[in-house]
């Protein structure tokens, strides 16, 4: 289990209380903030504790769904537009200015036993083909035919109404029609 600071506290009563967990090793100090019951926690786990209210998209989420096999070598998510923008070198984050389009499609996806905040497959088709220019093009082959070869397990419907909620539907619509079916 990971606990941010003040999670640690309210769970062991004060802060000396934690010091003293901390050094009989029944708790560990991962960084700055954060504390772990186990001594190597899963990286996956710390970055969700450490960055709040993001969902994962365009590679990350890619990969979690099994869209893609190949494992990002950065954290790609997005997040609302006020929300607190990470510098990290693992990162790479995106804004979006309408929160109702932000939660458009999201899951929680269980994955190695931890809860991944994702959007949909349905989504991510509309996410893929909104960002097509930003991935690379053997990437975004190897994505378009994996949705072309697993046609029925899409929800077209759900595509569908998706579209009507985003700006240059219309784009999106003709790159579908055009490369998926």
């Amino acid at each position: 289990m990971i606990y941010t600071y003040s999670e640690a506290i309210r769970k062991f009563g004060t802060d000396y209380n934690l010091k003293q967990f901390l050094s009989c090793k029944k708790i560990y100090k991962i960084g700055d903030g954060v504390y772990s019951t186990e001594s190597n926690p899963k990286s996956i786990e710390i970055f969700l504790k450490t960055h709040p209210n993001i969902i994962f998209t365009l590679e990350s989420a890619l990969y979690y769904l099994g869209i893609s096999d190949e494992i990002p070598s950065k954290y790609v998510i997005v997040s609302d537009k006020d929300s607190t923008k990470y510098k990290e070198k693992n990162v790479i984050q995106y804004f979006c200015n309408d929160k109702r389009l932000l939660t458009l499609g999201v899951i929680k996806l269980s994955h190695n036993g931890i809860t991944i905040p994702v959007y949909n497959k349905e989504r991510m088709l509309v996410e893929v083909l909104r960002y097509k220019n930003k991935l690379p093009y053997d990437y975004y082959k190897e994505v378009i035919r994996y949705y072309r070869d697993h046609l029925y397990e899409i929800d077209f419907e759900l595509v569908e109404s998706y579209l009507k909620s985003f700006p240059k539907k219309d784009f999106i619509q003709r790159a579908l029609r055009d490369e998926v079916l």
